[in-house]
Order: C-alpha cells, then structure tokens, then sequence
C-alpha cells in the first residue's frame, strides 16, 4: 500500500501538489498552535474571499509551503524514534523534494514568476514558529506535536483545495493539476490520522499499565 501511494504521489503534477499543501497557511497566517486552534473553524472559502489570490501569488506560497513541509520532516526524522513517525516524516521528505523540480518544471511551462504577498510572507512567519516548537520538543511530545500539526495542516489542505486554490487559480492547466491531485491529498491524510491514532492507542496503554501496576 505504501509503495503503490508513494508511486501515485511522485507520478502526479508536482506543482499542484505543492500548491494544495500551501493552502493550509491560506486559512492560519500564523502557525502558533494556540492560534491555529483558535483558528480552525474559519473555513478555507471565508479565507480566499479576504484575498483574490493569481496565480504569481500562489506560486510563491507554493515555494514556502513546499520548503517547510520539508523542513519539518527532517526535523522529525533527527529527532523522533517512533516508527510510524518517521516513516511518515521520510516519505513527506521524499514527496517534497520530488516535488520542488516539479514546481519549477510548472512555473517554467507556465513562463509563471512568483509574486509574494502577505500570504506567503506570512506563511514564511508562521514556519518559523512551529520549527522552534519542533526543535524545543524530544521524545513523545515530540512525536505528538510533529503528527497533530500533520493531520491539522492536511485537513486545512484537503479544505483549501476544494474551495480556495481550484477556485481562484486562472490557468487551465494549474485548475486540472490541482483537481486531479485531491485524491492524494486525502490519502496524505488518511495516512497522517492513522499514526496520529496508532500513537494516542500507544500512549493510552502505558498509561493503564503504568497505573496496573
């Protein structure tokens, strides 16, 4: 299953691909989790109508996006011991970086330059607060803040896909990539939930055992 998703991952348009993990930053500027959480119920279409985004803007969060999501897989993959943890943060790693020459190989088709705006700079921001949360954590607090931030940032991405980037990208070819590529993003998250589960289960059982005894 896991070599037939990674095969499927690398196979599709990569710039859409980054496009849609982007869209995450569209609806919580600031990636400080205490403002994500205050921020989860404002919904992707309510953040695309406070900003007509083109797609020169959208390429630049694009790059951000893309080089975060990387970033913070290798963090984990220095840090973490869990399984399931790191496999999932390897294969983030490895879609990413996939991904970055297939972002550039777009743009060029495309002749499309990155334009930034406060998106993307704030997307930039908000990176560097959940690095510093990663890097200030070892062991399970850790593994649970790098695997909840996961299955929250792809949430948002499945979210924003749907009703943020397919809606306001102008080009054709950049509107099927990104339609084509949903599928995937479910799936990412999919992958991200079951760890996250497998991981409280985990923690769940020390606990009774710890108080068995």
């Amino acid at each position: 299953m896991r070599k037939s998703m990674r095969k499927t991952n690398l196979g599709f348009m990569g710039g859409a691909f980054a496009l849609s993990l982007a869209a995450a930053f569209l609806v919580i500027p600031s990636a400080n989790a205490s403002r994500a959480a205050a921020s989860s119920n404002v919904s992707a279409r309510q953040a695309g109508s406070r900003h007509d985004l083109t797609d020169a803007n959208i390429a630049a969060i694009v790059t951000v996006a893309d080089n975060l999501d990387i970033d913070y897989g290798k963090i984990a993959l220095s840090k973490t011991k869990n399984k399931m943890v790191r496999e999932f943060a390897r294969l983030m790693v490895t879609d990413h970086s996939a991904v970055q020459k297939a972002v550039g190989d777009l743009a060029g088709k495309l002749s499309l330059t990155p334009v930034e705006d406060d998106m993307s700079r704030g997307l930039a921001a908000g990176g560097v607060d959940v690095k510093a949360k990663l890097n200030s954590l070892d062991g399970k607090a850790f593994d649970k803040y790098y695997i909840d931030n996961e299955v929250k940032y792809h949430e948002l991405v499945v979210n924003a896909t749907k009703n943020v980037l397919i809606t306001h990208a102008q080009n054709a070819e950049l509107k099927a990539a990104l339609v084509r590529t949903l599928p995937l993003f479910e799936a990412h998250l999919e992958h991200a939930r079951m760890v996250q589960k497998a991981f409280n289960k985990g923690k769940s059982k020390a606990k009774t055992s710890k108080h068995s005894h």
